[in-house]
């Protein structure tokens, strides 16, 4: 009898087996969870409550893999001419563009009947974040 064809053989290459199964298995499931980030959209509202000047930032898309803080990080890197020295910034979510789009023009009427000037920020085509948040944001998204 050969010495490799023994029960330890068997064993081991049962083991060798399964981890490397187990191992498919899991890289399978975080390649999947990555992906499986729904496209969201969303935009950033800067002084908001009393002007001077309200800004509106472009409809983006984004995924659900980016909180709040994140994403006004984002914003303020993205347009820093409307964004940096806001008092206050808010981002708003919408699972389609039309929700997002119209919801813009409200807002933007809403603060027109209050007489605050409003810059809303266009472009085209619509802007990306990236795949990933960075791995560090502000707690509070605040000016650097």
């Amino acid at each position: 009898m050969f010495p490799s064809s023994g029960p330890i053989f068997v064993i081991h290459s049962i083991t060798m087996r399964t981890k490397h199964i187990l191992l498919a298995l899991a890289l399978a499931f975080i390649t999947s969870a990555t992906f499986a980030q729904k496209a969201i959209y969303s935009y950033a509202i800067g002084n908001w409550r009393n002007g001077p000047t309200v800004e509106f930032s472009p409809l983006f898309e984004t995924t659900e893999m980016y909180t709040a803080p994140q994403l006004i990080q984002w914003v303020r890197e993205q347009w820093p001419a409307s964004f940096t020295d806001t008092t206050d910034i808010d981002v708003l979510f919408f699972t389609d563009i039309e929700g997002g789009q119209e919801n813009r023009q409200t807002l933007k009427a809403k603060y027109g009947m209050r007489k605050l000037p409003v810059n809303m920020i266009e472009v085209d085509p619509m802007p990306k974040t990236p795949a990933a948040p960075p791995r560090k944001a502000s707690a509070t998204g605040e000016p650097r």
